[in-house]
């Protein structure tokens, strides 16, 4: 009598689920994810993150039948975050000029203008 196949691998364990349909089902998902996780680092010049989360829950019963319960999470890069910079006023008020810098004034001197060479 030979002695039943044994399942080993992580691969085989989630092969059970769904008849055989997750786990094709699973890679499609991840191979979308890297594909997303390329565009975004060359969108962005910039390196992208990722992670997939894989839950077994595992339940037997005293006869030695195991069920399994296979949850999964695939999350893409996060875009970046909108940044801006502004300083505070005396009086508590944003503003897009550092009151702590005084600032030059451009004006206009009128149409001569004058070329000079280094010396």
């Amino acid at each position: 009598m030979s002695k039943p196949p044994e399942l080993r691998s992580l691969d085989q364990l989630l092969s059970l689920a769904d008849n055989g349909d997750y786990l094709p089902d699973l890679l499609s998902r991840i191979e979308a994810n890297n594909v997303e996780m390329r565009q975004f680092a060359q969108d962005f010049a910039s390196s992208a993150k990722g992670k997939i989360t894989i839950t077994i829950d595992m339940k037997t019963d005293r006869f030695g039948q195991v069920e399994l319960v296979i949850e999964d999470k695939i999350v893409g890069p996060k875009p970046p975050k909108h940044k801006a910079v502004g300083w505070l006023t005396g009086d508590g008020a944003l503003t897009t000029h550092n009151p702590a810098q005084s600032r030059m004034e451009v004006r206009d001197v009128g149409g001569h203008r004058e070329l000079r060479t280094a010396e």
